[in-house]
């Protein structure tokens, strides 16, 4: 509360009451009024946006069709048969860069008295040698031969046969290797 005046005040101040709260109203006035402004100012804009973008996306799609008539289907088609060629040609060349590199190393690591008479291989699978080795000392060299080098991990000898005809003697016989998977990939 307010201390009383000794002084007389004049009759017109008393007619009209203290203005306190009034100055509060008008700020929340003023500030309700921008958020109004930005509130439509975002949603104009935001409106704007998604007109272009439905114009834009319009324009797409007809550009889209336009570009699907205009395909030529046998052209796709020689291209789809192209490719199937192309990755023929890949898995064969693989197949054979493989073959290549197996023949390398029978022949790194086969003896002198060693000699091979069929062969049979199996892409991704292993290796089978039907041979004939002056012998049986020639023969066991050759096994540990094929056993000593890592990338072999399985050599079974199959079908021994002593054997002789009028041009030489020796002993026949039959290996299935068997070959890591990753043998030719270091080569």
């Amino acid at each position: 509360m307010s201390e009383p005046s000794l002084i007389a005040k004049p009759r017109m101040e008393y007619a009209h009451p203290p203005r306190q709260g009034g100055r509060g109203l008008g700020v929340l006035v003023v500030i309700a009024f921008l958020f109004v402004v930005v509130v439509g100012g975002v949603y104009g804009g935001i409106y704007y946006y998604r007109q272009n973008l439905e114009k834009s996306l319009d324009g797409l799609t007809s550009e889209l069709s336009q570009l699907e008539k205009d395909l030529d289907v046998n052209l796709i088609q020689e291209m789809a048969r192209v490719d199937r060629g192309l990755r023929t040609a890949r898995a064969l060349l693989t197949a054979h860069i493989h073959s290549s590199k197996l023949f390398s190393l029978l022949e790194e690591h086969t003896l002198a008295d060693v000699y091979y008479t069929t062969f049979s291989y199996a892409y991704g699978g292993g290796v089978s040698l039907g041979g004939r080795a002056s012998d049986f000392l020639a023969l066991h060299r050759q096994l540990g031969e094929f056993r000593s080098f890592p990338a072999i991990t399985r050599v079974a000898l199959e079908n021994i046969a002593l054997v002789k005809d009028e041009k030489s003697s020796g002993i026949d016989f039959t290996i299935n290797i068997t070959l890591d998977e990753n043998v030719f990939r270091f080569r």
